[in-house]
């Protein structure tokens, strides 16, 4: 078996596909085509993607990373765990949209930033969606741009003078 997670357009509840088909999870209950599909057939085929996925998001030592983002124990994402138990639906839906995006390891750092902002509000997800939260995240964005741009315009490459 293989699982791949990407955006399914003409499905839009799917997280990815499953040899091919579209896979769609409720709760942590893989299904295709109406059936389920037991976890002890495609637990192993899950985790491989999910480790697929979370590399292209935030590289080969994503564990911290997708636990911080997704708000989970770090051994809720470990591949063993993920073979036996899944993972939420909405977890998954975040690992097959960000695999979809066109420069996925920028995505993945933009979701550790909004985590970030998130954690450091002291705010419940849904109280922090009615605060400024994407005012002060493009504020930062800007700033962290800027920084970068005028480190790399002040950098003196070897045999160069300043």
């Amino acid at each position: 078996m293989r699982v791949a997670f990407h955006p399914v357009p003409e499905h839009p509840d799917a997280v990815g596909t499953l040899d091919g088909a579209p896979l769609v999870v409720v709760g942590r209950e893989l299904r295709v085509g109406g059936q389920t599909v037991p976890l002890e057939e495609a637990g192993e085929a899950l985790a491989t993607a999910v480790e697929g996925a979370a590399t292209a998001l935030w590289g080969g030592d994503y564990l911290g990373s997708l636990a911080r983002v997704l708000d989970m124990n770090r051994r809720s994402v470990v591949s063993d765990r993920i073979a036996r138990n899944g993972l939420p639906a909405w977890a998954l839906a975040i690992l097959g949209h960000g695999t979809g995006h066109p420069r996925p390891r920028a995505l993945g750092y933009l979701l550790l930033a909004a985590a970030e902002l998130i954690d450091d509000a002291g705010e419940t997800p849904a109280a922090f969606r009615g605060a400024d939260c994407a005012g002060l995240a493009r504020q930062d964005l800007e700033n962290a741009l800027a920084l970068v741009a005028r480190a790399r315009d002040q950098k003196i490459l070897p045999g160069r003078t300043g």
